[in-house]
């Protein structure tokens, strides 16, 4: 392939068309000047671009940098930016999948910014640019995700831990795990804040037969329950399964939460998918995120926002920790001892831990056929 951006000028070009900060710019630009005089560096960066990007691999994997000892000689604190470099190399066919669709040029900008939102997140961390979350980041340049409104939308098949019932005479709706899952007697997830499983746990069953669909249910809040139910098939229909389409969803920080704004967000997107993406017949929403952490029932008032974005999801068992809490909360090199309770929810925050409180993440779905988002209750007693 032409490796577009070895080129100076484009590295700048391009740079500055997604908004990427000044500072960051600079570096990528010195890195493709350098990148043509040293062969060393030449090589790895096209094998690193080969097996990891252009193979597709960095799609399939959520992990850290693997980061060669030679770039980081040449590089030190900024050796990731090379990789970064190499990544958007995808650029020039993120413009032309765009183009295939009929989509904007704003929108082009308005998502692919958030790579330079990271990027400077990452220096406000640490006093100097890099990229701390290299996976996230095909997601925008493989034209995968879009955002719409504020909020972040990805079509992607939905993985079945769990599945999903509706009861349309009596309006309900009812998650069942999957098979095999491992669950505290309580319901949560074993290893839920990275502990060791509990003696008193219990495994998940699930099974369908001509008359039934028969499992473990799932509460709102998502407690899986140590009994199993027996829904009828001719009562209940399945509409939630493994490899179901559903809009994955993520909220950047720097969108204001507001249900309202949630709301017509939500239907804008919708429309741009049924008008550029007409193939995507998508059930709902998925979301895995802080804000889908039960403990902030507790901790905020029922008029918050965040507690009644997360009523609208039907959430269910996941081995969530602090950590996914705190990062947004706090920052994720913040120490509890060095923590400030300077706002409420940190204040509660810290409560609950100095009380030795759990406090972990879940994920959570809504699905179209339950209502309008914004407006509906799922039933708690099971």
């Amino acid at each position: 392939m032409e490796y577009v951006l070895l080129s100076p000028e484009l590295t700048q070009h391009y740079c500055r068309k997604i908004k990427m900060p000044e500072g960051a710019t600079e570096l990528l630009v010195g890195i493709a000047n350098r990148l043509n005089h040293d062969p060393k560096l030449m090589d790895i960066y096209k094998e690193f671009y080969m097996n990891y990007i252009e193979s597709g691999h960095w799609t399939t994997v959520w992990e850290p940098l693997t980061i060669h000892p030679y770039v980081e000689e040449v590089f030190g604190n900024e050796a990731s930016l090379l990789y970064l470099h190499a990544a958007l190399q995808r650029l020039p066919l993120t413009e032309q999948r765009y183009a295939e669709r009929g989509l904007s040029e704003q929108l082009f900008f308005e998502t692919l910014r958030d790579i330079g939102v990271w990027v400077q997140n990452a220096y406000n961390l640490v006093g100097y640019y890099a990229i701390r979350n290299f996976s996230w980041i095909w997601r925008h340049l493989e034209a995968r995700m879009f955002r719409i409104g504020g909020m972040q939308f990805m079509p992607m098949p939905f993985s079945g831990v769990v599945k999903g019932f509706y009861n349309a005479q009596e309006e309900a709706f009812l998650l069942l795990c999957g098979e095999g899952m491992e669950l505290r007697a309580n319901g949560d997830m074993q290893g839920v804040c990275k502990k060791e499983k509990t003696d008193d746990g219990f495994v998940t069953k699930y099974e369908e037969t001509e008359d039934y669909f028969i499992g473990n249910p799932v509460t709102p809040i998502g407690k899986g329950m140590n009994k199993q139910v027996k829904l009828k098939r001719d009562e209940w229909t399945k509409v939630l399964d493994k490899g179901d389409t559903m809009f994955e969803i993520h909220i950047p920080r720097d969108t204001a939460f507001d249900m309202d704004h949630i709301k017509e967000t939500y239907k804008e997107a919708k429309a741009f998918f049924a008008a550029y993406f007409p193939e995507v017949q998508s059930k709902g929403m998925v979301c895995h995120t802080w804000l889908f952490t039960p403990q902030l029932r507790e901790m905020l008032p029922s008029s918050s926002n965040i507690v009644k974005f997360q009523e609208q999801f039907y959430l269910y068992p996941t081995a969530g920790s602090v950590r996914f809490l705190w990062n947004f909360v706090f920052n994720e090199l913040t120490e509890v001892k060095d923590a400030k309770p300077d706002t409420s929810l940190r204040r509660k925050v810290l409560q609950y831990l100095e009380e030795d409180k759990e406090i972990f993440d879940m994920h959570g779905v809504f699905l179209d056929l339950c209502g309008e988002f914004g407006n509906v209750a799922y039933k708690q007693e099971i």
